[in-house]
């Protein structure tokens, strides 16, 4: 095997696992579980530590930076020579983590604007006293009212 391509079956492993990581998020995101969203928040930044410090390897082996692209890499790595089947697979799961990683950059907008217009409505309620400080919807025009009969 050459040297180049020993390295890369356990830097796929580590792009699966994150795929995993990132199908978890994306059902984290939709929905709206923030305690698992911490959770595996942690366990992707260390997904992704590790894995640029496979792909920084990688780069050091072709002569490259640790933050060349892919296809800098495979320019570099495949001169004279088809990519390998290893290879191969590196590009399709490092295309598929992009991918994912930008559906799941639309679902943390998406949330972030509902939490903005929450926030928003809650925010407008406060500064009309609709609250009280006992957490009773206050009636400014009818102290008597309850909500059972508004």
């Amino acid at each position: 095997m050459d040297p180049l391509d020993a390295g890369l079956p356990a830097l796929n492993q580590h792009l699966e696992d994150f795929l995993v990581l990132l199908d978890e998020e994306a059902r984290a995101l939709a929905s709206g579980d923030s305690e698992c969203l911490g959770e595996l928040n942690l366990k992707r930044h260390g997904a992704s530590q590790e894995i640029a410090e496979r792909w920084g390897h990688l780069a050091e082996q072709l002569g490259l930076p640790a933050n060349a692209s892919l296809p800098a890499l495979r320019t570099r790595a495949f001169v004279d020579k088809s990519p390998s089947t290893n290879w191969l697979r590196l590009e399709t799961l490092t295309q598929e983590a992009a991918r994912r990683n930008r559906v799941n950059g639309r679902l943390i907008e998406e949330q972030m604007h509902r939490t903005q217009a929450a926030l928003q409505v809650l925010q407008s309620a406060s500064s009309r006293n609709l609250y009280g400080a006992d957490g009773r919807l206050s009636d400014i025009l009818n102290i008597n009212r309850s909500i059972d009969t508004a």
